[in-house]
């Protein structure tokens, strides 16, 4: 069961108002979204998208769902999930095995997944679902993705099982790790003990991955948000206790869980370049004179990196890029790297 708190004023207003819904809380383009006491992303507004691909994202943790038996805890997860289901997230993630053991692995698609089946064809969302699955005699500890219309497509095997998990059968799954496309644009998908591989977030970056959710025992911290700069993609974790934390592709934090809400919840813009200043700036220049707020321009001045974005629906960063001869700073290294090569 989802164990009681004690609760403030303000959580107790906020709690009223969601349990009467939308009509109750009278959800408008300038309806502030109720947000974390300590969260950088707590005045996020509902309103409709500013870019051609701007995902919202809803990272569910387990904190305070207790029990161990997989339909209560699957009903209590549902019973969260509906909180937010209001504000239309494009997709889901749920923590590690949360409801799952080696015992009651699944063979896919089994009834916990049927479940969430129907929950995404319900909500037209995507859903990452992870449990402990069965694949011919072997148990895996299994991230199974489900999108909007009820379909099962994509399966992600932890590459890097504990030692503890391993002496309990599970099996490790292959490397490199797939990527997965959606419908709003390609996402990877690593678990727990993985965060601990560099290679594997690598060959996420390599394949195209734009967002990469980590589904964890615990929150991940520094490291998560090292990944997140290193590679310059979104990094949603999801773990089964709080906070749970949602990083930029700068590695600065957007958003996270906490006392009063067990979920992140926030969109994330996938129109977005970052580059290397280096044969930027004049270019850079150019674009703020000539979109001006169509284009959101941020510099890291100790790190000489420019992030541009696309702020307006009919403006793919792509037009920009295409117009301007911009080359990404993964781009511009790779490029570097063959020049290096003839001087050697």
């Amino acid at each position: 069961m989802i164990k009681n708190i004690k609760i403030s004023r303000r959580n107790f207003i906020k709690n009223s108002a969601v349990g009467l819904g939308t009509a109750g809380i009278g959800i408008s383009k300038s309806n502030e979204l109720f947000g974390n006491e300590k969260s950088l992303s707590n005045q996020i507004i509902q309103r409709e998208k500013i870019s051609p691909r701007e995902v919202w994202v809803l990272s569910v943790s387990k904190e305070r769902i207790e029990g161990n038996n997989s339909e209560k805890i699957t009903k209590d997860m549902i019973e969260r999930m509906n909180i937010m289901a209001s504000y239309k997230p494009d997709i889901i993630c749920l923590p590690e095995v949360f409801a799952t053991s080696v015992k009651t692995a699944e063979t896919i698609p089994g009834p916990i997944i049927e479940t969430f089946i129907s929950y995404a064809k319900e909500h037209n969302c995507y859903i990452i679902c992870p449990i402990h699955t069965k694949k011919s005699n072997k148990v895996y500890n299994s991230a199974v993705l489900i999108d909007r219309k009820g379909n099962i497509v994509g399966q992600y095997d932890k590459i890097h099982p504990t030692e503890n998990e391993c002496d309990n059968k599970v099996t490790p799954g292959n490397s490199p790790p797939p990527v997965f496309k959606t419908d709003f644009g390609t996402i990877g998908i690593l678990i727990c003990f993985d965060i601990n591989w560099i290679e594997e977030w690598k060959s996420l970056k390599e394949q195209g991955a734009e967002i990469v959710f980590w589904t964890a025992a615990f929150p991940g911290g520094r490291m998560l948000s090292s990944y997140a700069w290193f590679f310059q993609y979104y990094v949603v974790g999801c773990s089964l206790r709080d906070p749970i934390l949602i990083y930029d592709v700068t590695g600065d934090l957007i958003f996270e869980s906490g006392i009063y809400e067990h979920w992140a919840f926030c969109p994330l813009n996938l129109e977005k370049i970052f580059c290397e200043i280096d044969y930027h700036t004049g270019k850079v220049r150019d674009i703020r004179k000539k979109y001006g707020r169509k284009v959101g321009i941020r510099y890291l001045h100790n790190e000489d990196w420019v992030i541009l974005e696309s702020c307006s629906p009919d403006l793919p960063i792509k037009q920009i890029v295409d117009e301007y001869g911009l080359v990404s700073h993964w781009d511009y290294i790779k490029r570097a790297e063959k020049y290096q090569k003839k001087f050697r």
